[in-house]
């Protein structure tokens, strides 16, 4: 009896000493953690407060301020299909008080505004399920039949976007050149402008993320006809994509993340990145994204980038042929 107690004392003593080792070891390298080199933080969001960039921007925003230790201060800058808030940011100092959290749908098509330019991809967040709406009143209830009234009734259908040179005004873009339509693009400075129109019969169809459209398309004042993505999603498996059942080729890429003025050092870029990879990947907010139709995609600065690249040049390709942004 006595060797046992004494063997059971043995090993509640290593494991004390192993737990408080870990614990010491986790203290140091949280004290040798380098301090965020400004006082405060500000997220610039370039959409009006409502939108799911701002939403997503609060909770990420509040995690990042305790991750950095520092204050996290968003401001909506919107307007210019969120060129403004971009200029903004990239023409602020490179120091690690001024980031962006924006779609990046629009930031990729670097051709657009030259501010995009002085951009540097920080993290991203997680790309965004966004469905076409058009108005329950109206005679095409599905995407099939949106597209053949489209091409029967040139310059019948009005269509909102978010803003001249938006993904989603290349989406439109891409609806009319490929499928042959004449659809009227109306910009708007966000998607609570647009919807508000929407809602009140002053223009046919619109684009919209899920987190977005869900109440409006639950309670019957919106219709789905489709997903604009590349693919279905799986929180809406019953949803076609405009590319397999209307135009083949159509496919907005978007997604959430972060950027910075060009400049930024490169160790408070990884000290981002790294903190924003974990929080998209604690439990709560990993539900809390998918649930909302935003996988949670972690990935280096560097594949970020890469992804950026190699989805732009269609786009670009388009921006050029069809003049937008030059008109």
């Amino acid at each position: 009896m006595l060797h046992a107690l004494i063997v059971r004392l043995k090993l509640a003593f290593v494991f004390v000493f192993v737990f408080i080792q870990a614990c010491l070891v986790q203290t140091s390298w949280a004290a040798n953690e380098p301090a965020w080199p400004t006082k405060q933080v500000t997220l610039v969001v370039p959409y009006p407060p409502g939108a799911i960039t701002d939403t997503v921007g609060r909770r990420l925003g509040n995690q990042l301020s305790a991750a950095l230790n520092v204050p996290v201060v968003i401001e909506n800058k919107p307007g210019a299909g969120a060129n403004l808030g971009a200029a903004f940011v990239s023409n602020s100092q490179p120091n690690g008080a001024t980031i962006l959290f924006t779609s990046y749908g629009n930031i990729m098509i670097d051709s657009v505004t030259e501010a995009q330019h002085k951009l540097s991809p920080v993290a991203a967040v997680g790309p965004m399920t966004v469905v076409m709406l058009v108005r329950p009143d109206l005679p095409y209830k599905t995407i099939e039949e949106l597209v053949a009234y489209a091409r029967a009734n040139p310059q019948k259908i009005s269509f909102a976007s978010v803003g001249i040179g938006s993904s989603y005004h290349l989406l439109i873009e891409q609806m009319n050149t490929l499928g042959k339509l004449d659809m009227v693009h109306i910009p708007y400075k966000g998607g609570a402008a647009s919807m508000a129109d929407f809602l009140g019969g002053r223009v046919d169809v619109m684009l919209a993320t899920w987190l977005f459209a869900k109440p409006y398309v639950n309670d019957n004042r919106a219709r789905a006809v489709a997903l604009t993505n590349g693919e279905r999603s799986p929180t809406l498996p019953n949803l076609p994509t405009v590319n397999e059942r209307a135009v083949p080729g159509v496919k907005l890429i978007d997604g959430l993340g972060v950027f910075a003025p060009k400049g930024l050092p490169e160790a408070l870029v990884a000290r981002l990145n790294k903190e924003i990879n974990q929080i998209i990947q604690e439990p709560a907010m990993k539900t809390w994204l998918t649930n909302e139709a935003i996988p949670p995609t972690p990935m280096t600065t560097a594949a970020f980038e890469k992804m950026l690249v190699d989805e732009a040049k269609p786009l670009e390709k388009l921006i050029r042929e069809n003049k937008i942004g030059m008109k």
